[in-house]
């Protein structure tokens, strides 16, 4: 019989992930999480889809709650999704480059949600910028925005986004650049894509992957950062006081690029 465990967290979810990949465990073997914060739960997907047919009902692993309806409209073919109560949405990067008016629509829901979890307008404002900022670095960077993807869930005090794809990841994108094109570590190429100016185009040496603006416009309300692509991950803390704890770990395999940041307006 299962044993009920806790939450499903990042480290939980990888260790999953790197056993299932090992082949050191079976999903048959896991014991059962529910769903907290759903970015967690949005990685490990990504990095093994399989584990999708076993959540919920009389034999999952997995308890989605509320979230259900996010993961489900996350793994279908959705142009966009909003829940019925407004705190849930997603949002394909293609459908945000060819429908600026479905993008506009997605926006003023996003914010509004923001709201009701207890940001300010002006934080809002800011979380609204830095996801616009990531889709764009998906349609620059992924070489298959087709794959990319906008996701948000919103508690009271507490928004979460996600922004992924399944494209060629930073390494690659980086070794484009001949400057790069010896890098073969992808927790180096995270580090490198983070530091602003650096970029893929050798002929555009001020052109970054659009960070900056993360850590400047939600500097004082985002709680942890986290960036995913290949087989590390990069790892932004806030902590009392405001200082910045970071580190790169290496991870389980993760196709394309995945960024979360979750905020707390509290943390102003």
């Amino acid at each position: 019989m299962r044993c009920f465990i806790d939450a499903l967290t990042y480290d939980i979810a990888d260790d999953i992930a790197l056993a299932l990949e090992s082949g050191a465990a079976a999903i048959v073997d896991l014991p059962e999480f529910y769903v907290y914060d759903v970015s967690p739960a949005l990685e490990l997907v990504h990095c093994r889809p399989e584990v999708a047919s076993s959540f919920n009902g009389p034999r999952g692993w997995l308890d989605i709650q509320a979230a259900e309806a996010l993961l489900v409209a996350s793994m279908g073919n959705l142009n966009a999704f909003v829940s019925t109560d407004g705190r849930q949405g997603m949002i394909s990067v293609a459908e945000i480059n060819r429908n600026a008016t479905a993008w506009t629509d997605f926006a003023v829901k996003l914010k509004a949600a923001a709201g009701e979890a207890g940001f300010s307008s002006d934080h809002g404002g800011k979380l609204l910028a830095a996801v616009r900022e990531f889709s764009s670095n998906v349609i620059e960077h992924s070489e298959k925005i087709e794959t990319g993807q906008v996701l948000f869930a919103a508690q009271p005090g507490r928004f979460e986004f996600v922004v992924r794809d399944r494209g060629i990841g930073v390494l690659e994108s980086l070794r484009k650049n001949p400057k790069f094109a010896k890098l073969n570590d992808a927790g180096s190429a995270i580090e490198l894509a983070l530091q602003e100016g650096v970029s893929r185009h050798v002929e555009e040496p001020g052109h970054g992957f659009g960070f900056r603006p993360v850590f400047v416009g939600l500097a004082n309300v985002s709680e942890y950062i986290r960036f995913r692509s290949g087989d590390h991950c990069r790892e932004y803390f806030q902590k009392p006081g405001g200082s910045i704890d970071a580190h790169t770990k290496q991870s389980s395999r993760l196709n394309g690029f995945c960024c979360t940041v979750i905020c707390t307006p509290n943390s102003v």
